[in-house]
């Protein structure tokens, strides 16, 4: 009992002379550095009102150094729907409809003919006539209404096409600034235990030099120190690589790498899967199919219609006979159906595979909505797991064993052991907490294509 005392003893001292040795060495650079910047230079500078000003301009306007260069999620979310080419060019494509619909409903524009009658070639001269008209198509009633209703609902489901789009992008975003949190949480964490090592390998050194345990823990720690390092390397290289792809989704509206909020915490699901599946119903991507649908329902009636006779109205005016105005009107016969038929099989067959398409997206989203539900379920019950018990058990295990170990009474294999357990344990409650709130942002596009 003895022996351990003065051990343990000897140890208290060494770090706290280490400690205070510190403290005192800051204070007396800070007493000596201070009074001498304001010896020096302070009066200078109030002395020159130019460099005051300069002085002025540096603390108020210079850039913002590393560790305030974050950025949030909600900052994140605004850059990608303002910049993302994906979000940018579904709303070019809602352009495109307002164009195709005023082709669509525009009226056709009208003939202007000239003729000469009487050219007389190789005869005697005789009396010739020039004939003015002016001739207009004119549609079947109703098919220029079904023209504007297909572009209509064409831009409708572009609308919706791009509603879906931001929230598909909305949970890409989450989730790459999520994995961009976890390397830096993860990267944090290995930091911390190079701490515990270093703190490690001083008690181990004290020991030594006490012979109380072999140059061999020295040289374990040494490796387990540098196996360390070589994770934080890897996981320096996956921060570089998630946050390339976080900022490509912003659009490469950010030119460095800043630091992610990463206060993430263990946030229950409090949504019921019935109410998830209710919600879904009023999905953007389905409503976009359900105008697709209504958009081909629209051309099928126009292929029906095709048959009906379109008119051409012409007005005439001779130059002779100036009173004899005359008109004309041509139609069309509609003698052979082959094509009317032929338009209109196809634009039922259309039909047809877009209502197929809507059914199977409503399949999809049901089975990955249950999915997703599920694995929620099953993570949440882990994260409580840890949070109850295990990691509580793992810290207070690797406390307990350091003190044995500093006393002594149990080996350098055990406390590595212990420590590795600790270290998967935390590591593996902070990768399922992420992964939680990772579920968390795929349930709201399950089942729809990314």
């Amino acid at each position: 009992m003895g022996k351990n005392y003065w051990r343990l003893l000897k140890i208290n001292r060494f770090l706290i002379k280490t400690w205070l040795t510190r403290n005192q060495t800051l204070s007396n650079i800070n007493s000596i550095r201070l009074p001498l910047l304001k010896r020096l230079f302070f009066p200078l500078i109030l002395s020159t009102p130019t460099l005051f000003a300069i002085l002025l301009i540096a603390v108020f306007f210079s850039p913002l150094s590393s560790a305030e260069k974050t950025l949030a999620l909600e900052e994140a979310i605004e850059l990608a729907l303002k910049a993302n080419p994906e979000i940018l060019q579904a709303q070019q494509e809602i352009a495109v409809w307002r164009g195709l619909t005023l082709q669509l409903t525009s009226w056709p524009l009208p003939e202007l003919s000239f003729s000469r009658e009487g050219l007389n070639l190789g005869q005697k001269k005789a009396e010739s006539e020039i004939n003015l008209s002016i001739q207009q198509l004119v549609e079947f009633p109703g098919k220029r209404t079904l023209r504007r209703e297909v572009g209509s609902h064409g831009g409708e489901a572009a609308s919706w096409r791009l509603e879906a789009r931001k929230r598909l992008v909305i949970t890409q975003v989450k989730k790459a600034y999520y994995l961009v949190a976890l390397s830096q949480e993860t990267l944090a964490y290995y930091r911390s235990l190079v701490d515990f090592l270093n703190q490690s390998l001083r008690t181990a050194q004290l020991r030594y030099e006490a012979g109380e345990v072999p140059y061999l823990d020295i040289l374990r720690l040494e490796l387990e120190k540098l196996r360390l390092q070589n994770e934080i390397i890897v996981t320096e290289k996956d921060l570089e690589e998630r946050w390339a792809e976080l900022a490509l989704l912003l659009g490469g509206e950010i030119k460095e790498r800043r630091e992610v909020v990463s206060d993430v915490k263990f946030q229950p699901l409090t949504r019921s899967l019935e109410d998830l599946l209710r919600e879904a119903e009023a999905r953007a991507s389905l409503a976009a199919l359900s105008q697709e649908v209504e958009r081909i329902k629209a051309e099928a009636e126009l292929a029906r219609r095709s048959l009906l006779p379109d008119f051409r109205l012409g007005l005439y005016y001779p130059s002779l006979r100036t009173s004899s105005w005359g008109f004309e009107i041509q139609t069309s016969l509609p003698l052979w159906r082959t094509q009317q038929k032929g338009a209109t099989a196809e634009a039922l067959a259309r039909q047809r595979a877009a209502e197929i398409s809507l059914d199977f997206q409503r399949k999809k989203i049901i089975l990955g909505i249950t999915a997703v539900f599920n694995r929620i379920q099953s993570l949440e019950r882990r994260l409580h797991l840890f949070e109850q018990t295990l990691l509580e058990e793992a810290r207070s295990m690797l406390n307990l064993t350091i003190s044995l170990y500093a006393q002594g009474k149990v080996g350098f294999l055990d406390l590595l052991e212990v420590y590795r357990l600790n270290r998967e344990t935390s590591l593996a409650f902070l990768n399922t907490l992420f992964e939680h709130h990772l579920a968390l942002a795929e349930i709201e596009v399950a089942g729809e294509t990314e």
